[in-house]
């Protein structure tokens, strides 16, 4: 069963998540209800989620949603959905979850005589999915006998169906359980067209057991762990590369009784968990939680079994802890542009050099793309510090933008960076030449002055002809006069010439002496 939000956790554990967008392998974060507001919304890190699972919707007897509980109202606020809004223009899918809890309850709704309940669910659900502009949906049934399993799996896959018919996208997950029942039930329901299955890799332990981890990657003696949970479900004919290893974001506590030595806070390296102890009134307690390293430990399982990602139960338990969002750059991040320019900006010519930077993220990045402004990208190609890039062709005077995205060897692409650059093929123009003699300073003093409409006039070259000889005196002078140090009876021309900052000369003007 899902940890309810009046359960007491012994230490909050992060959300994360990993975006087929962007990471190399999917992560997916259910979002409770409980968790849906302005905190949650702006911790999370969505460049680091593949697809958030709004936490839930439930359905009656007949099939109807249930529209007057807390579920339906939260996910259906104004801030709710603006922050849907927000996800899905990052890239991230969302989903809704209907659940459906109790032995009882499922027994009556997916009895054979009962079909026409789940006829009346697909619909109401898929209208839901769909005016929502959802991506898909998520059935979580809790508590269902092995007799209804192929009930539950037919509806799951008609919910598929019916999603794709207005939305060719759409995905719909299931959440299962990490025992033999959980194992058929992804089973049954892939096979009848579900697209992903959710192992809830959770509650291993309750607070009526010993103490220990709640989700244990092994166990001494055979118990059930999140490694023989994954056996179970490649046994029962459950395609790993469809499931989703869900891991908690919160930890448990109990109260124990001291023998030997306790330790403040330790590790159990055979179940990847941490413990905390701590001694209140005299009676100690013992919490087991997934630190960072933990996290990424559970979460390298996902590229070791090839799993179609992770999942995390529940987004907003740990908010403000950012190292867990780091755990999940660590083990799927992909590759960051650091740095990216066009050289020479601005630039006068179409043949500019694209020069970038990066860093790596759990894989080195392999390939890199370019576009020009919204145009399509070009092919991958290998990776370089200095690539040569054409610009469009277009006005005299323009701004251009390049984008250029990464990609390393496990798949994982980078947000897209972008870079301006203006194009300026418009020459500056010379306003101002004087030339006068300086008995003060015993020079001829040379004033000048440039205009430019494109890049700006950034120096000037000052050419002296003398005797027939041409002698440059400055090539790049910022400063708008110069000194020329030579006799007051000299006979000679001056020449300069405005160049502004994308290398356009003015034409020259003359001052004869």
């Amino acid at each position: 069963m899902r940890r309810a939000p009046s359960e007491a956790a012994a230490t909050t554990v992060a959300p994360a998540a990993a975006a087929t967008h962007h990471l190399s392998s999917e992560v997916v974060g259910y979002l409770p209800y409980w968790e849906m507001n302005a905190g949650t919304f702006a911790d999370l890190d969505l460049t680091k989620l593949s697809s958030i699972v709004l936490f839930s919707i439930g359905w009656n007897a007949s099939g109807h949603l249930i529209t007057n509980a807390n579920g339906y109202a939260a996910i259906t606020r104004s801030d709710t959905i603006a922050f849907v809004a927000a996800a899905k223009a990052a890239g991230v899918r969302v989903l809704v979850s209907f659940t459906s809890f109790g032995a009882t309850k499922n027994a009556a709704f997916f009895a054979d005589a009962n079909a026409a309940a789940r006829t009346t669910f697909v619909a109401e659900a898929a209208a839901f999915v769909h005016s929502q502009g959802l991506d898909g949906a998520d059935v979580d049934v809790e508590l269902i006998s092995g007799t209804y399993f192929g009930a539950y799996a037919a509806m799951a896959g008609a919910l598929r169906t019916s999603l794709r018919a207005t939305n060719p996208g759409a995905q719909v997950t299931v959440a299962t359980n990490a025992n033999v029942s959980g194992a058929k039930m992804a089973a049954q329901a892939i096979a009848a067209g579900a697209d992903r299955a959710f192992l809830m890799g959770y509650a291993y332990r309750s607070a009526g057991s010993a103490p220990g981890s709640i989700d244990p990657l092994a166990r001494s003696g055979g118990s059930l762990s999140l490694t023989s949970s994954l056996d179970l479900y490649s046994q029962y004919g459950v395609p790993l590369e469809r499931v989703l290893l869900g891991l908690p974001l919160y930890g448990r506590t109990w109260p124990t009784v001291a023998t030997g030595t306790i330790f403040a806070e330790d590790y159990v390296p055979v179940e990847e968990a941490s413990r905390l102890v701590r001694t209140v009134s005299g009676v100690y307690w013992q919490s087991f939680y997934d630190s960072q390293a933990n996290l990424e430990a559970k979460m390298r399982v996902v590229l070791q079994r090839h799993l179609a990602g992770a999942g995390l139960w529940a987004l907003g338990y740990s908010t403000g802890q950012p190292e867990y969002w780091t755990a999940i750059g660590n083990v799927f991040g992909p590759p960051r542009v650091t740095g990216l320019a066009v050289v020479p900006s601005p630039t006068n010519t179409r043949s500019v050099s694209l020069r970038l930077a990066w860093s790596d993220g759990a894989a080195s990045a392999t390939d890199m793309r370019i576009a020009n402004g919204t145009s399509t990208f070009s092919a991958w190609q290998p990776i370089a510090a200095a690539t040569p890039w054409t610009l469009p062709t277009g006005p005299t005077i323009v701004r251009r933008t390049v984008r250029v995205q990464l990609r390393d060897g496990a798949g994982a692409t980078s947000l897209i960076a972008s870079t301006n650059v203006l194009v300026d093929q418009v020459r500056p123009t010379l306003t101002k030449l004087t030339v006068a003699w300086s008995a003060t300073a015993r020079a001829w003093i040379i004033r000048y002055a440039g205009k430019d409409f494109g890049s700006g006039v950034g120096s000037y070259k000052i050419v002296l002809r003398r005797n027939g000889i041409l002698r440059v005196l400055a090539n790049a002078r910022v400063s708008t006069s110069y000194a020329l140090r030579i006799p007051h009876s000299a006979h000679f021309v001056i020449i300069v010439r405005a160049r502004d900052r994308a290398a356009n000369l003015s034409t020259a003007r003359y001052s004869y002496h």
